[in-house]
């Protein structure tokens, strides 16, 4: 079926792209160029970006991983891009809750990040569920 294999191919250009690629280019950024990648964000630069570093290199790899890996595995890589999706959660929160206790107003871009991050873990759960094989535990 045409929209199975659609299915497969977007949820795998996530995997690979999306996160594979660019939580290795994440890594690059946090462990060699620490003080680069905090000083726009506002926040200091420190030895949690090298731990930080090496979590995106796991996702990175997880998500390369996945164009050979298939069936199950891409259950263990959405798995990682939801508790990934859940540190996003946090962070994004906690920012909404210092703007609002600073300024009295709440930040609209965070929380549309917010939205969108649960949004897109949604879909790629649906597209997961579309496709015959990855969440089948036999």
């Amino acid at each position: 079926m045409w929209i199975v294999e659609w299915m497969r191919i977007l949820l795998l250009h996530q995997f690979a792209v999306s996160h594979g690629i660019i939580a290795v280019a994440g890594f690059i950024m946090n462990v060699l160029y620490p003080e680069r990648t905090a000083a726009p964000l506002g926040w200091p630069s420190g030895p949690f970006q090298v731990k930080y570093g090496f979590a995106q290199l796991g996702l990175g790899v997880m998500g390369v991983m996945s164009i050979w890996f298939h069936g199950n595995f891409w259950v263990g890589t959405l798995v990682t891009l939801y508790i990934y999706g859940i540190s996003g959660l946090w962070t994004h929160t906690q920012e909404i809750v210092r703007k609002r206790k600073q300024t009295g107003k709440t930040d609209g871009v965070g929380l549309f990040n917010i939205i969108l991050d649960v949004i897109y873990h949604l879909v790629l759960t649906w597209m997961s569920l579309q496709i015959p094989g990855v969440w089948s535990f036999e």
